[in-house]
């Protein structure tokens, strides 16, 4: 992804989420689509699983939970932690502070952050605040990559989107915006947690901003070669042990593309064309399509 590519993401996480500019940040989605989305064109890779069939005969979708993810560090929740200690024991504990005096110091603080992030209970909070946000993935690009590591090495499928009719029929619930990607997410002080959406007690927007930004920004290597686009249901709620679950999405797919192993698994391929011949979904090979 280039620099002038990485840049759009940017402007346009940035418009929505700390400017809080909607206009501003439709906008940049326009451009985005305009210059680097294959002119609104994205990609859905899926195994040759017959519950893929299941869903899309159903006019639903299956978000996923970010803790199933090959990234373990997808849509973790990073806190500023040296700034929540302070704002608890200055703010919050006046009176022990006064008697303590000056035992608040760098050490007292790293001693306090190095205890909770050993802390199995923190760690069990972070955890289940990051499943809240259950999402599906696209992807502007079409490759060999995407169909040998999300399409099981091409045995599976290729749903074919376009983004207007994503946004045209997007039901309320979901949310939909490009993946920012960066550097070092650990170190990008944005999408920290800190005592400034805590003190916003009687408004949970600057919290929920924070969080939605947090579940779109991801390392830029090496995962800015995907040109992720995210579709995803924030603060859900799961039964134990359950991964996701499927939701009502109307958005039909404008072609479906059967991988070059499909044969390998003749009760899937039969299914896809049996679904390709109710629905008048245009079926195509991936062997015919030139690159």
């Amino acid at each position: 992804m280039t620099r002038g590519e990485l840049r759009r993401r940017e402007k346009a996480l940035e418009a929505g989420f700390i400017e809080r500019d909607g206009d501003k940040a439709f906008e940049c989605v326009k451009e985005i689509i305009n210059i680097n989305a294959n002119e609104g064109v994205l990609f859905r890779f899926r195994p040759p699983k017959g519950y893929e069939i299941d869903t899309l005969e159903a006019e639903q979708i299956f978000l996923c939970k970010p803790s199933v993810y090959e990234d373990s560090g997808d849509c973790e929740i990073l806190f500023d932690l040296r700034d929540l200690c302070e704002y608890f024991m200055l703010e919050r504990r006046t009176e022990l502070l006064n008697r303590m005096g000056t035992a608040f110091d760098d050490k007292f603080y790293n001693d306090v952050i190095e205890q909770l992030n050993k802390n199995a209970r923190f760690e069990n909070l972070r955890n289940k605040i990051r499943d809240q946000a259950l999402v599906a993935c696209f992807s502007e690009r079409y490759d060999e990559f995407m169909w040998k590591n999300y399409a099981l090495d091409s045995e599976g499928i290729c749903l074919v989107y376009n983004l207007n009719d994503i946004f045209l029929s997007l039901p309320s619930e979901l949310k939909f915006y490009p993946v920012r990607y960066v550097d070092n997410r650990k170190k990008q002080k944005d999408i920290w947690f800190t005592s400034k959406e805590y003190n916003f007690e009687d408004n949970s927007e600057p919290e929920y901003l924070k969080f939605l930004f947090s579940c779109l920004t991801k390392e830029r290597i090496p995962y800015s070669s995907e040109a992720e686009w995210r579709l995803f249901s924030d603060f859900s709620e799961l039964e134990e042990g359950e991964n996701g679950k499927k939701i009502d999405f109307l958005v039909k797919p404008r072609a479906i593309v059967m991988g070059m192993n499909i044969e390998r698994n003749l009760d899937f391929r039969d299914r896809v064309w049996e679904y390709s011949s109710k629905s008048g979904i245009r079926l195509l090979k991936a062997q015919d399509i030139k690159k």
